[in-house]
């Protein structure tokens, strides 16, 4: 009947609209919400370089500084050695992530040498050590100044002039070793096993749509999506495996701007220029050189989303238009569904990498990011009101022991014990904050202290608390570094790394126990 008909086409048309309007909106966030997702991914894989970076040469730092090895440098007491080899031991075996660690003199000579062995370490003979005189990453380290670091192209690991089957990613970071009168005795060398980061990367990189990669200056595969692509530079005729012939379209817009993203046939990129040097100084104040007449060590980190993915997707939004004018009212309803469907899949999404950018994936408490950002603004706070604050640093003695006799699960439990108990015991405390730093470490921050006593008893309690702990029969203990601010240290790098050496020293010590941090004026 015409009078139907004059009803139902002026309401057709606003349900119509309505899901013209709708498809725009929903293609619209769906484009908004890839863009972001690729760059909260790449924003985290570069926190990841930056962090592991930093504890590469932090390590290095610590290790140049051991009183043992450059009182045996400086005066050739061979009685030294044993107890500085033993020390290099200890921290290859406990860090895992070095392939070698070094001490080598002035004349290039190495004195003492720590291969990884698979993961066994060992102290290499005395007869088996070898002279690295001319060797670039030995000069370049040597003629750095104390508290320096040279830091050595990513590349693979080559012995006897051929590169080692299995691939064996390597960084080489030294720095050297100078004695109170400024006198360069030596350097410290650390290979650090890059497989490591590259892994932790890929991990990071499968919250992506697409494929994450990771390229080097100039614009070779260190991570591919295929394998065979990466480390052209490594071989002959390997000059194909680049980015810039594969596409050199998006090549060529990547090296106009340091970051960004682009539509092309291929799909959607989404990159960011990484300057090494400064990816570190976000963590700590350290003069980094990449040699003499190098260019900056510079990577890039970038995801591709295939065009593939992009147009399924434009399908199935595009999907609900196709269908009849009988069910128009139907669809307006389940479109109105499909925006709070959207908004709350949005919603889940923002909460969930803020809790994974924020927390500690095995134990959910804070990850060293969060710990060192609330640090940071403790530290203000206390400069402000004229307060105390104390870091800790816990280190578990004999987690090693429960995780290979019992097996990783019943590791990973006692881990999330010590976090659990270390919660309760804070619980009184509300602006403190614990948070693990990988591995079997751990931080506390105690805010507004009185004094040092305080932070030794909290510590204390912490370290009997720990000690009755078992699993299936074994316990832990746990060696404390404590450190005050500003008593021991005027800023954040400074006040973890006098923590850290108190909890080696309560190491070195005989474990299970707790070491102040000692003033500058002590030391």
């Amino acid at each position: 009947m015409p009078s139907f008909w004059k009803l139902f086409l002026p309401l057709a048309v606003v349900p119509l609209g309505i899901i013209l309007v709708f498809y725009e909106w929903v293609a619209e966030d769906f484009f908004d919400r890839l863009e972001t997702l690729e760059a909260v991914t790449l924003e985290s894989q570069a926190r990841v370089i930056g962090h592991v970076l930093t504890d590469v040469v932090a390590d290095a730092l610590i290790l140049a500084e051991q009183n043992e090895l450059r009182d045996f440098l400086a005066t050739g007491d061979r009685a030294r050695l044993p107890q500085s080899a033993a020390e290099l031991l200890s921290f290859s075996r406990y860090v895992g992530v070095y392939d070698q660690v070094r001490f080598i003199d002035a004349s290039g000579q190495e004195i003492v040498r720590v291969n990884r062995n698979g993961g066994n370490p060992v102290v290499v003979a005395e007869a088996a050590l070898q002279d690295k005189e001319g060797r670039y990453y030995f000069e370049e380290a040597l003629g750095l100044e104390r508290g320096q670091v040279y830091l050595s192209a990513l590349d693979l690991n080559i012995e006897r002039g051929v590169v080692e089957i299995p691939y064996k990613p390597m960084i080489r970071v030294g720095t050297p070793v100078v004695d109170a009168d400024g006198r360069t005795l030596g350097i410290i060398l650390v290979n650090y096993l890059a497989q490591d980061l590259l892994d932790t990367l890929s991990g990071v990189g499968r919250m992506s749509s697409g494929v994450a990669m990771l390229l080097n200056q100039e614009g070779y595969w260190l991570l591919a999506p295929d394998a065979s692509q990466s480390w052209g530079f490594m071989f002959p005729g390997g000059e194909e495996r680049r980015l810039e012939v594969e596409d050199p379209i998006a090549w060529s817009r990547m090296t106009q701007q340091p970051s960004g993203h682009f539509y092309t046939a291929r799909g959607l990129y989404t990159y960011r220029w990484l300057d090494l040097v400064e990816e570190i100084g976000l963590f700590m104040s350290v003069g980094i050189s990449a040699g003499m007449g190098a260019e900056p060590r510079r990577w890039c980190v970038l995801t591709r989303v295939p065009r593939a993915f992009i147009d399924r997707r434009r399908a199935e939004i595009l999907l609900p238009l196709g269908v009849s004018g009988a069910v128009v009212l139907g669809l307006l309803a389940i479109g109105l569904r499909a925006i709070i469907t959207v908004m709350a899949e949005r919603r889940r999404r923002q909460k969930h990498l803020e809790r994974l950018a924020s927390l500690d994936t095995l134990t959910g408490i804070a990850n060293r990011r969060t710990f060192e950002e609330r640090l940071m603004r403790e530290m203000a706070r206390t400069d402000r009101h004229g307060r105390r604050c104390a870091l800790l640093m816990i280190d578990l003695d004999g987690f090693k022991a429960v995780n290979d006799t019992q097996g990783h699960q019943v590791g990973d439990q006692v881990l999330k014990d010590v976090a659990k108990l270390l919660g309760r015991t804070l619980r009184v405390r509300s602006e403190d904050v614990v948070a693990r730093f990988g591995g079997d470490e751990f931080a506390v921050l105690l805010c507004e202290l009185g004094d040092a006593q305080t932070a030794l008893a909290v510590a204390e309690m912490i370290r009997a608390r720990i000690g009755r702990l078992a699993w299936g029969g074994q316990s832990v203990s746990a060696s404390i570094g404590v450190a005050l601010y500003p008593d021991h240290a005027g800023d954040m790098p400074e006040l973890f790394r006098v923590a850290d050496a108190a909890m080696y020293g309560s190491k070195r010590a005989g474990k299970d126990r707790i070491r102040l941090a000692e003033r500058p004026s002590d030391t």
